[in-house]
């Protein structure tokens, strides 16, 4: 690719920008720019279904939907958004409870709009994430006309009463949630009486995640040549080899997903190679070097600065984009999840949470720890990451009242330079430096230098031979088979998740 010239290209792209705002008229006017509140209400619905081509593992989804806002008022019941979506042992949340900090409202079970088909978005969350951490991403897309369906994974160590699993076996069982998901979403949408029905465009899916969530979103784009191959769980998270014998099996993409958004997807997972299979266009969203840096030093694991890098020059398509946020981390990328923590303080549940005492000196050290204290405000946060991927998803999903124009102009980085200072955006890894070997690859640490790293494709130390990581004794599989599309009906759990009857 032939060497950039950012200064012209600033002053290209913003001709382009222009004449697109002259067309502006012909979408839905104030709502073109992805960064704003879009025209629609927000419908809200949850299910737990069990998935029998995989031991009756229980699959949750909260659905975001459009709809018309002259078909809800005063009258039509707020959403309700359960903290504990498998076992009830905490109570329900409302739309009203969250908007205190700046979340849109959104209705329970309205009916949905009629201007559907609409693209479907599926989350998968980050490891021990709960769905409501993510509610920020559901509610802004769905304004803008998405049907968002956010997954919280059992056994994920949600909740202390539900038992956990080990890394490997969360990182098999995760894609098989997801696709599982995905299938049984689209039955939905063509039943008939379904709530759902006729709302989401089977040809226009994308999926995105957080952290495992992201490596989920990889890995059914690219695959996964062996699920127990990786070394992460081993070194960081107290799991033992061998690995069960059930998860060294490969994971196979989905080809209903076209098009992917990853908040530091968990690329150590997968070896570049693998990464290099992802074969639709992906937005790669997360920290800055400067800050995976810091959790170099916390991990002390060679290679995790540049892992959203590693991503991005693996990809190497020119329908693939690097969004690099400053001051923000990790945990910031969950942005409702301190939010949702402060409406459990007002519920009197804090306690479950953070295993304190549930008083104010509890909620603010929680509040001011390394999970909720960062540079960029949280409510800012969301901002930017969901301008970022309403854009992108605009673009590759075809959304029909979007300004195109406008959203080709947010993903360059001349926009980046110009309109969002705490972004670093690239569209490219191509720099110049002398690689060792082929073994390394290069990448761009910051958009306006002309810095070029280079970084090994496959650290040593990330990944096990497979004959060292698993054995053919170990105990019974939670899921039986790798089934990335399962036909099978879903039969809802017997027992419904429903408000406690206790006062809170």
């Amino acid at each position: 690719m032939p060497h950039r010239n950012p200064a012209l290209e600033i002053l290209l792209l913003g001709i382009l920008f222009l004449s697109a705002a002259a067309h502006a008229a012909d979408n839905r006017g104030q709502n073109s720019d992805p960064g704003e509140v879009g025209p629609y209400a927000i419908g809200h619905t949850s299910e737990v279904f069990v998935n029998p081509n995989a031991s009756n593992r229980p699959v949750s989804v909260n659905i975001f939907y459009p709809v018309d806002p002259r078909s809800v008022d005063s009258s039509t019941p707020e959403a309700q958004y359960p903290l504990d979506i498998f076992e009830n042992q905490l109570p329900v949340t409302t739309s009203t409870q969250w908007e205190q900090f700046g979340y849109e409202h959104a209705y329970e079970a309205p009916k949905p709009s009629h201007d559907g088909p609409f693209p479907l978005v599926i989350f998968s969350t980050g490891w021990t994430g709960n769905y409501w951490a993510y509610i920020y991403i559901g509610t802004r897309l769905a304004s803008r006309g998405y049907v968002v369906a956010i997954l919280e994974h059992y056994s994920d160590w949600n909740w202390a009463w539900i038992p956990g699993t080990g890394e490997d076996v969360t990182i098999y069982n995760r894609p098989r949630d997801v696709s599982a998901a995905i299938t049984e979403l689209l039955r939905r949408n063509r039943t008939q009486g379904d709530l759902l029905l006729g709302t989401m465009d089977p040809r226009r899916i994308a999926m995105s995640g957080h952290s495992l969530g992201g490596y989920t979103a990889f890995a059914l784009t690219g695959g996964d040549n062996n699920v127990c191959d990786e070394l992460w769980g081993v070194l960081f998270q107290g799991d033992s080899l061998p690995y069960p014998a059930y998860t060294c099996v490969p994971t196979l993409p989905d080809r209903r997903i076209k098009a992917i958004v990853t908040l530091d997807g968990w690329s150590p997972l997968l070896h570049f190679g693998e990464l290099s299979r992802v074969d639709v266009p992906s937005l790669v969203l997360g920290e800055t070097v400067d800050a995976l840096t810091t959790w170099e030093g916390y991990f002390d694991w060679t290679g995790l600065p540049d892992m959203n890098a590693r991503s991005h020059a693996a990809i190497h398509r020119e329908d693939s984009y690097r969004v690099d946020i400053d001051g923000i981390n990790h945990s910031s990328l969950a942005a409702s999840m301190c939010d949702g923590t402060r409406i459990m303080f007002q519920l009197g549940v804090l306690s479950a949470m953070t295993g304190g005492d549930g008083s104010q000196a509890d909620l603010d050290s929680f509040l001011n720890s390394f999970w909720c204290s960062t540079t960029l405000p949280r409510k800012d946060a969301r901002e930017v990451i969901t301008k970022y991927m309403i854009a992108f998803l605009d673009l590759y999903l075809g959304r029909t009242d979007a300004d195109r124009g406008l959203d080709r102009w947010i993903l360059t980085p001349g926009y980046a330079l110009t309109h969002t200072p705490t972004v670093q955006f690239f569209d490219s890894e191509d720099c110049h430096a002398t690689l060792p070997d082929d073994s390394y690859f290069r990448y761009r640490p910051y958009q306006v230098s002309n810095e070029c790293d280079v970084a090994q494709k496959d650290p040593t130390g990330w990944f096990a031979s497979p004959s060292s990581s698993a054995s053919s004794n170990d105990a019974t599989p939670m899921i039986l088979a790798p089934d990335p599309a399962p036909s099978g009906p879903f039969r809802p759990l017997k027992k419904p998740y429903v408000p406690l009857a206790k006062p809170y």
